[in-house]
């Protein structure tokens, strides 16, 4: 009969909910996290692919300048992004194109419990013209 009584003792049950509920609201709040650092980082590397493209245009095809200038305001704007490299897609006369390359470093877990995570790549492309 006592046995019966502490079984269908529901005291402490809303603790033990929250309890569990807790590791699954933390998750799902890095995941959404995350979702945010990548948005961040795509309208990042715009931005500085645009400026890349400007510089390029503006030097008349100077590539080490554009890369220079998108490294820069990677660089700048901080964040989980780290520059690989800006490449000429083509060139066309005054039409160009340059692609950006750069790597996104996932923030989900710390290194120190998992060691070093990997990198999510991506690129960016922008076709524009050299001003004479």
């Amino acid at each position: 009969m006592k046995l019966r009584k502490k079984l269908t003792n529901e005291q402490g049950s809303a603790t033990i909910e929250f309890l569990a509920m807790v590791p699954l609201v933390l998750l799902i709040m890095m995941i959404f996290w995350q979702f945010l650092v990548a948005g961040y980082a795509v309208i990042i590397s715009q931005s500085a692919l645009n400026e890349a493209a400007k510089t390029y245009a503006i030097t008349s095809g100077d590539l080490g300048e554009a890369s220079s200038a998108a490294s820069e305001f990677i660089n700048e704007a901080g964040g989980n992004l780290d520059f690989v490299r800006v490449e000429e897609s083509y060139r066309n006369g005054n039409n160009f194109g340059l692609t950006l390359h750069v790597n996104l470093n996932l923030i989900f877990i710390p290194d120190k419990y998992v060691g070093k995570l990997p990198k999510v790549s991506f690129q960016k492309s922008v076709s524009g013209r050299v001003m004479d």
